[in-house]
C-alpha cells in the first residue's frame, strides 16, 4: 500500500487500513508506504517550499507532483519485495516516483478522486477559463503517459467516465470497476425504523463537503440535525450547536459512534459541492437502511434512485429536508427498504475477493 499521508484520517485513510487489516487477516503480508515515512525523505520541492508563502508552496508542491524526480524509489521497498504495490494518493508523492516503481513492480491505483484530471482534485479549477483548462488537459496527458503501466481502480462507472471524459488519454489505460464497501461490524444487523425528521451530516467539516449550506439550510422546525466529523468548519458547527438546540455536534465517531448516530437518524445528508467518486458515508447509511439527501453532483453512485432524495441547487435544500421531515410514513418505509437492499449489495468480504483477484492478475503493462 502507498499512500501520500496519514496527517488527516478521512475515508481513503480508513479505508485503506480496513484493507490492510482483512488482508492480514487473510494471511497476507502487507505494508503501508507514506510520505510520512521518517526513513523517506522529504522530496526536494517540498524542501525547496519550505519557507516560502502559503500559495507559492502549495503552487511548488503541484509542480512537484509533476516534475520532481525526488521521493520513493524502488529500493525503499526493495526489503519488502512486494508482489503488488496498489497506490491510493499520489499525489505529494509525484507522478515520476510512482512511474518509477510501476516500472519495477506490478503497480494499481484506487482512483478516490480526480486529481488525474485536476489538482484541485475535486475538480474545483475546470471551467474557470479555457486557458487554465488548456493547461490541465496538457497536465492530465502528461500523468496518464506516465502511468501507462499502472492500473485504474474506479469505485463506479461514473467516476471512470469522468475521468476519461476530462482526459480521454485515460481510456488507453488499464482499468476496472471495483465498488468500495465499509466493514462495519453491524452490517446486516437489524435496524430499528428511522426518525423521518432526524438527520445526520457524517463526514468532514469544510466547504467542499457542503456543511455550510446545510447549516444555511436547516431549520428547527425540520427536527434534529446531528453533525459528525472533524475539520475547518468545525468552530462554526459548535457555534451554531450552541445557539441552536435542535443541531447537535457529536464529534469525530468511531464504529459504535456511527451505529448509535444512525440509529437516531432517519436521513444521511449528503451535500457535497463537487463531484464525489463514492461517498463511504454513504455505504454506511444504505448498510443502516437509511435513505440520502445529496447534491445531484454528487449523487452516491451505489444507491438506487428509489433510496435517494436528490437537490440541483443549494436553494432547494431548505425545501428537501422540510419534504423528507414531512413525508408520509409509507413513502418514508419504501424508501427506507430501497436503502437497506443497496446496503446488502455492499459486502466486505466480497470486495476483498475482488482485490485479491486484482492483485493476482496484475503484471506489467506494457
Amino acid at each position: 500500500m502507498v499512500h501520500s499521508t496519514f496527517a488527516t484520517s478521512g475515508g481513503a485513510e480508513r479505508y485503506i487500513r480496513d484493507v490492510a487489516r482483512s488482508l492480514t487477516a487473510r494471511g497476507h503480508e502487507v505494508r503501508i508506504y507514506s510520505r510520512d515515512d521518517r526513513s523517506l525523505r522529504p522530496r526536494l520541492s517540498e524542501r525547496l517550499g519550505a519557507r516560502l508563502p502559503r500559495l507559492l508552496r502549495k503552487g511548488l508542491v503541484h509542480i512537484g507532483d509533476l516534475v520532481d524526480p525526488t521521493g520513493p524509489r524502488p529500493r525503499d521497498l526493495r526489503d519488502f519485495a512486494p508482489d503488488v504495490v496498489h497506490v491510493h494518493n499520489w499525489q505529494r508523492l509525484g507522478v515520476l516516483p510512482v512511474a518509477r516503481i510501476s516500472k519495477a513492480y506490478p503497480t494499481c491505483h484506487t482512483v478516490h478522486d480526480h486529481a488525474i484530471c485536476d489538482p484541485n482534485n475535486a475538480l474545483g479549477n475546470l471551467g474557470r477559463s479555457r486557458v487554465l483548462d488548456a493547461l490541465l488537459a496538457v497536465r492530465a496527458a502528461w500523468i496518464v503517459r506516465r502511468f501507462r503501466r499502472v492500473r485504474l481502480l474506479f469505485a463506479a462507472e461514473r467516476t471512470r467516465d469522468t475521468v476519461r471524459a476530462i482526459a480521454p488519454q485515460a481510456g488507453g489505460l488499464a482499468s476496472r470497476i471495483v465498488p468500495l464497501a465499509v466493514p462495519t461490524p453491524w452490517h446486516r444487523l437489524p435496524w430499528p425504523a428511522g426518525r423521518r425528521d432526524a438527520f445526520l451530516f457524517l463526514g468532514a467539516l469544510t466547504r467542499h463537503k457542503g456543511i455550510d449550506l446545510l447549516l444555511d439550510a436547516w431549520r428547527p422546525a425540520f427536527g434534529t440535525l446531528l453533525v459528525a466529523g472533524d475539520g475547518t468548519l468545525r468552530p462554526e458547527v459548535e457555534r451554531r450547536a450552541a445557539s441552536t438546540p435542535s443541531v447537535r455536534y457529536l464529534g469525530h465517531l468511531d464504529d459504535e459512534g456511527k451505529r448509535a448516530a444512525f440509529a437516531q437518524a432517519g436521513w444521511l445528508v449528503f451535500p457535497s459541492r463537487k463531484p464525489e467518486t463514492y461517498g463511504l458515508a454513504c455505504a454506511e447509511a444504505l448498510m443502516a437502511g437509511r435513505p440520502i439527501i445529496a447534491a445531484a453532483n454528487a449523487r452516491p453512485p451505489m444507491a438506487a434512485g428509489t433510496s435517494t432524495l436528490q437537490f440541483h441547487d443549494p436553494a432547494e435544500l431548505s425545501q428537501l429536508l422540510a419534504r423528507a421531515a414531512r413525508m408520509p410514513a409509507g413513502e418514508y418505509d419504501r424508501m427506507a427498504a430501497s436503502a437497506a437492499a443497496d446496503g446488502r449489495r455492499l459486502d466486505w468480504d466480497e470486495h476483498i475477493d475482488t482485490l485479491l483477484d486484482v492483485y493476482e492478475t496484475a503484471g506489467p503493462v506494457r
